[in-house]
């Protein structure tokens, strides 16, 4: 069972009422039923939402799933790092890299 917060609850509300195709007007079809997962707030009861649903957002997958998921110090976005040092997701870790790469030629062409 997945515990969730307040924010993260909202955004699997979210994603169920996009997403979801078992949820029809709040009912679930395979249950006969209302989702069960639009009643809760605090965790994540329906199997079907972890592995089918939840993997299209990968920030929130990674948010929710991952024990030792990071926040990119950049855009603030969650991510599985690589390495116990890493900082940065893949996106951002490019941008800073590039730029990191600019400052030192640049330096290096002045003779500092």
């Amino acid at each position: 069972m997945v515990k969730l917060n307040y924010h993260q609850a909202r955004k699997v509300h979210k994603l169920i009422r996009k997403e979801c195709c078992n949820c029809v007007d709040g009912n679930c079809v395979l249950l006969d039923d209302v989702c069960v997962q639009l009643i809760s707030q605090h965790h994540i009861y329906c199997n079907y939402f972890l592995r089918a649903v939840l993997p299209l957002d990968e920030n929130l997958s990674a948010e929710l799933l991952s024990k030792d998921a990071k926040r990119c110090e950049i855009c603030e976005k969650y991510f599985t790092p690589k390495s116990n040092r890493q900082k940065y997701c893949e996106s951002c870790s490019e941008n800073r890299r590039g730029e990191y790469m600019r400052n030192y030629m640049r330096d290096k062409r002045l003779g500092c």
